[in-house]
């Protein structure tokens, strides 16, 4: 592991984490100019980002946006075990990252709050981030779209219960002393080929048996619940084409040195027609999938 080194003894910053490669490093520099651009005006932070092969231009991208607002960034370069990269073949092992967080991240921390790249956030992090954790591994919203049959499939009797992992508080002290990355490892073992989604399930079969802290459904809202003066973060999971609030999304992506994300351009949306048609011949579900994998789109 690798980081630049900076001064992690001040006690006031909000720090963030990040894991991303490259191809999603326009969507992480769009999600950081949010964070700037809605900041409260004594709002400090520090990014933790996870590189997972980013490229200069989007290291260049991340330093560009201290002008508008100064922070700082640490970067890792975190090896995962080769034991991972065969426990399901639908899923990239960066999916992993984030659950060592704990291992990998200084141990001056205590808590981090974790974000997807496809999040825009809307308001200042401070109250998010000095929420009480109270003993609780994770604080998250409830996953709203989860269906309660896909919940009972792993043993979550009340999808209420259930929440999506795009945005987290964790609590980095607890996941250290109760070894949570080793119990979650276990769970992943014991669920192989079960996980649709592969750390948020391994986690949230976590939490049914030790419980977490619920937060304000306003911190991880889809496109289509969003609620203008409400909403504090956007997440623009699963599908981010064809959905609501994407003129919010487009607006923070032009503070960035990218000015437009790859959807956003001619030459992807050819590719994405091109992949729908192709997606016509193709019959299995998994085959479709793997597809629009191999072609880069959603």
């Amino acid at each position: 592991m690798t980081s630049h080194c900076v001064n992690l003894e001040e006690t006031d910053f909000i720090e963030v984490l990040f894991v991303c490669d490259e191809k999603y490093g326009a969507f992480m520099a769009t999600t950081i100019a949010s964070i700037l651009k809605n900041a409260a005006s004594d709002d400090h932070f520090r990014f933790h980002i996870v590189d997972c092969g980013l490229k200069r231009t989007s290291l260049e991208a991340i330093d560009e946006l201290k002008k508008s607002r100064p922070f700082e960034v640490v970067y890792y370069k975190h090896e995962l075990p080769k034991s991972l990269y065969s426990i399901d073949s639908r899923f990239s092992p960066v999916v992993f990252h984030r659950l060592f967080a704990a291992r990998f991240l200084p141990d001056s921390l205590d808590k981090i709050l974790s974000l997807d790249v496809d999040t825009v956030v809307l308001s200042s992090l401070r109250e998010l981030w000095n929420t009480p954790l109270e003993g609780a591994f994770v604080a998250a919203v409830t996953d709203r779209y989860m269906s309660e049959e896909r919940c009972k499939s792993i043993g979550i009797e009340n999808k209420t219960y259930y929440f999506n992992a795009g945005v987290l508080l964790m609590n980095l002290k607890v996941w250290r002393e109760a070894d949570v990355v080793g119990k979650l490892l276990d769970i992943i073992q014991e669920f192989q080929g079960r996980l649709d989604y592969l750390d948020q399930d391994a986690l949230n079969i976590y939490a049914s048996r030790n419980g977490f802290r619920l937060v304000s459904e306003n911190w991880n809202v889809h496109p289509l619940d969003y609620v203008a003066g409400q909403t504090q973060i956007l997440h623009y999971m699963g599908s981010r084409r064809n959905v609501p609030c994407l003129d919010i999304l487009y607006s923070y992506a032009a503070l960035t040195k990218y000015k437009r994300l790859p959807f956003q351009k001619t030459s992807y949306k050819f590719k994405r027609f091109l992949c729908l048609f192709m997606q016509l011949f193709l019959f299995r579900r998994k085959d479709r999938r793997n597809l629009r994998k191999r072609m880069g789109v959603r």
